[in-house]
């Protein structure tokens, strides 16, 4: 029997996991005080957690 796979960029929880580190470094720059654009709020590490879980949780092929 042959499980199903997908590609990887078809994860939604890698895709989580990417968007996660792309706001931390966002975040990082931002603390250097040259640049003058909003800060992302710290909930949404919550909201990418809980969406990383779930997608884990009912994942249903593997990646490759």
């Amino acid at each position: 029997m042959a499980e199903e796979s997908k590609k990887w960029y078809q994860s939604k929880v890698i895709w989580c996991g990417i968007i996660s580190a792309a706001i931390a470094a966002y975040n990082s720059l931002l603390t250097g005080g040259t640049f003058h654009l909003p800060v992302i709020p710290e909930f949404v590490y919550g909201i990418l957690a809980a969406l990383g879980i779930y997608g884990r949780a009912t994942a249903t092929t593997v990646i490759k």
